[in-house]
């Protein structure tokens, strides 16, 4: 009985150990289509962006509510001169659907108008089949703090 019961207690152990290494590996992959995501939209590679993309993706923005598919026709106004993905995090809404956020830091312009330089964006990532697609994407502009004298005590 004994063993039985050391038996059963190590297949859960397994179990769950195997599901945290699968979490692991599909939170890494999140954050590197992420990147990779990115990469596209700075690069002008629609191909790339759209078969990341669900079809009928949303996104918001200072610049409003987009179907994502009006986005990709203006990637040529899109100038990123520098950027980076800062302290990204997944959490899980269940096994095939997960928000990744992280903090997005760049220069550059869209429509002619200044990048903000700081800006705390979330992606709502679906899984189809075996492939991870973008169904959401909401960035909101960093405010500076304020300032020590604006304080109340």
């Amino acid at each position: 009985m004994r063993k039985m019961f050391a038996t059963i207690g190590i297949l859960i152990l397994t179990a769950g150990w195997t599901a945290a290494q699968d979490r692991s590996a599909a939170e890494q992959t999140l954050i590197a289509n992420e990147t990779k995501m990115t990469e596209a939209v700075v690069n002008g590679d629609k191909a790339t962006f759209i078969a990341m993309v669900a079809s009928d993706a949303w996104s918001a923005d200072a610049t409003g509510i987009t179907k994502v598919s009006d986005f990709v026709t203006m990637f040529e106004q899109v100038k990123v001169t520098t950027w980076k993905i800062v302290d990204p995090k997944v959490v899980w809404v269940d096994a095939n659907n997960a928000v990744l956020v992280y903090t997005w830091m760049g220069a550059g312009t869209f429509k002619g108008k200044t990048l903000p330089g700081k800006v705390y964006a979330a992606t709502v990532w679906t899984k189809k089949g075996d492939t991870w697609l973008a169904a959401y994407h909401q960035e909101s502009e960093a405010k500076p703090p304020a300032p020590a004298s604006a304080k109340k005590m």
